[in-house]
């Protein structure tokens, strides 16, 4: 945010037609001319990236600079033209108005002039040091400031010890508590925090959860399933980068439609957005080299790192989160293999979902919604093709589904595959999207059989979702017992005795040899055998093996499966047997 503070004898201003399309409305008398006496007018620009925060030093500053120069009457006045990085007008306009109602709370006589009109104006400065003031507030709560007198600098930023102190305290500070679900359910969030698997810190940020080596493992393996199962199936594995220019998102659109859920960043002359999507990059891909109708379909695929500007009323565990990992994919192919695409897609889908042990789910075709101009590409040819399209795919493989408009990409129609969490509430797990824009806008051809440049269509996709969303899922429907080869602890090997320590140990160690991926622990401590055992079952470790000195002398086990009766005399050679079909099939 930048502001102009100039403490004014008088101003006068009146609002003449809106500059901007969607902005407030104005009532007769908001339309009048106002002047205002003896006041320090805040002429102020918000830029892309502000929030609540920065209102909060703008109060401040204002604050004390009217102290400064004893005046009671504030004038905030919107003027876009101290930045060049200004914010979205409807983002703009609510932190005017949250910062309007802050001062009022301490001026009573404060006043805002409108948002997104033409404006007369007229005013008359007054000639002291203080008079004009300029101030740049950033996020990171670093403030600029410079007076109308030449060489002034604040220097560096200085942070006092207090302050570090209280920060420090909050590092400490988990956030993990959550109401139980429909049915006495556990959340995520309460799955995740009694096995260990993720944290919520206040000085890392909300929607930003930590995963530990236990929680680590489950998203390790979901993303090892979905590449590998999507690299027999003929796509290519990419890597691309987090961000990117602005510049970008201009040519798909999603600057001019996505922008207020993008993270922006200040570079030189440079506005860098980290990536919500990644279908942009795979499209330069495509872009890189001419494409013949035999190169057809190309199927990119990433396991990327998205970031998205979710509301704070939005985020919960792993649910709804600021950063995700998707296993995106984006099929480049003939408009006579969209059908044959899109089948292959519904089948690795079903597929992933069998593996992953999701089953509550439904279909809904999302389309859009033709009176929203401001949300969906106007093209209504192309939107009607492509939605009935779709619908054909969809009724020739009998999928059930429901019909939602205004649901649908801006750029296409989509499935959605929907699910219900434990409290009960609607959400997406994943999608497949068919897209009739993007192509064209990024001028992306091929060659056809006869020599001419066609356009290609483009389905975007994802195998198992986002990364986090489905641990979510699949954490709530299994309250936590998952199947072996995505459990975070697989195995706990127990000794009986303390005499049984060496044994144990070196069983564990055996199994780590033969299965390096293993995650097998050991329970060695002088405790009851019960007490072990209660404690692998908190924490749904799969296979709990209990060594005594009968196991020892035998060269057996004794195997207890997890909710299941305890196994007695089990071979050792029938047990690896077990766990190897188990991991190489990736049983449910």
């Amino acid at each position: 945010m930048r502001i102009l503070t100039l403490h004014c004898d008088y101003i006068k201003f009146k609002a003449l037609k809106k500059a901007l399309k969607d902005v407030e409305e104005l009532s007769p008398k908001e339309k009048e001319e106002h002047e205002v006496k003896d006041c320090l007018v805040v002429l102020t620009s918000i830029e892309s990236g502000d929030n609540q925060r920065i209102i909060k030093q703008l109060i401040e500053a204002v604050e004390k600079t009217a102290k400064e120069v004893k005046t009671n009457n504030i004038v905030l006045y919107p003027y876009a033209h101290l930045s060049s990085n200004l914010a979205k007008p409807k983002v703009a306009l609510e932190l005017l108005k949250e910062a309007e109602t802050e001062l009022k709370n301490i001026f009573k006589h404060t006043i805002r002039a409108p948002f997104g009109y033409y404006k007369e104006l007229e005013f008359k400065c007054k000639g002291h040091p203080l008079a004009e003031l300029s101030k740049e507030f950033k996020s990171d709560n670093q403030i600029s400031e410079n007076t109308s007198k030449k060489g002034q600098s604040n220097g560096e930023i200085e942070i006092n010890k207090e302050e570090i102190a209280q920060l420090v305290k909050k590092l400490s500070r988990v956030h993990m508590q959550a109401s139980r679900g429909k049915n006495d359910l556990k959340s995520n969030v309460e799955i995740g925090r009694d096995l260990d698997l993720y944290i919520v810190n206040e000085l890392v940020g909300q929607g930003l959860p930590l995963l530990t080596n236990h929680g680590a493992a489950i998203k390790r393996e979901i993303e090892r399933f979905a590449i590998d199962e999507e690299i027999k199936r003929g796509y290519l594995h990419t890597s691309t980068p987090i961000m990117a220019k602005s510049d970008l998102y201009k040519v798909s659109g999603h600057w001019q439609h996505y922008q207020d859920s993008m993270f922006c960043i200040q570079s030189g002359d440079d506005i860098l957005a980290l990536r919500p999507m990644t279908c942009p990059f795979h499209f330069i891909l495509y872009k890189s080299k001419p494409r013949s109708y035999k190169d057809l379909p190309l199927k990119y695929a990433e396991i990327a790192s998205l970031f998205r500007n979710e509301q704070s009323g939005e985020l919960r565990g792993l649910t709804r989160v600021r950063q995700l990992t998707l296993a995106d994919a984006h099929i480049v192919c003939r408009k006579d293999q969209i059908e044959e695409q899109f089948e292959e897609v519904l089948d690795l889908l079903k597929f992933t979902m069998k593996k992953l042990g999701v089953k509550d789910i439904w279909y809904r075709f999302s389309k859009w919604d033709s009176k929203d101009k401001k949300k969906y590409i106007d093209n209504p040819k192309a939107w009607e093709e492509s939605q009935n399209l779709m619908k054909k795919i969809l009724d020739k493989l009998k999928i059930k589904y429901v019909e939602k408009e205004g649901e649908a990409a801006f750029y296409g129609p989509k499935l959605d595959l929907q699910y219900e969490d434990v409290y009960g509430k609607e959400d997406t797990l994943l999608t497949i999207q068919i897209d009739f824009a993007l192509p064209e806008r990024y001028d992306m051809t091929y060659t056809d059989e006869h020599g001419k440049e066609v356009r290609p269509m483009v389905i975007h996709r994802s195998s198992t979702g986002a990364t986090e969303r489905v641990m979510a899922h699949i954490l709530e429907k299994s309250q936590g017992a998952l199947p072996l080869w995505l459990s975070p602890r697989q195995i706990r090997v127990i000794s009986f005795t303390d005499r049984n320590n060496k044994a144990t140990e070196k069983f564990a160690n055996e199994l780590k040899e033969l299965f390096p991926q293993l995650r097998v622990d050991t329970d060695t401590r002088s405790d009851t055998v019960q007490s072990k055992i209660r404690d692998a079952s908190l924490l749904k470790i799969n296979y709990a093996i209990v060594i005594g000195d009968k196991e020892e002398e035998n060269g057996t086990l004794a195997v207890r499966p997890r909710g299941s009766k305890p196994q007695f005399g089990v071979k050792k050679e029938t047990f690896i047997e077990q766990i190897k079909k188990e991991l190489e099939e990736r049983s449910v």
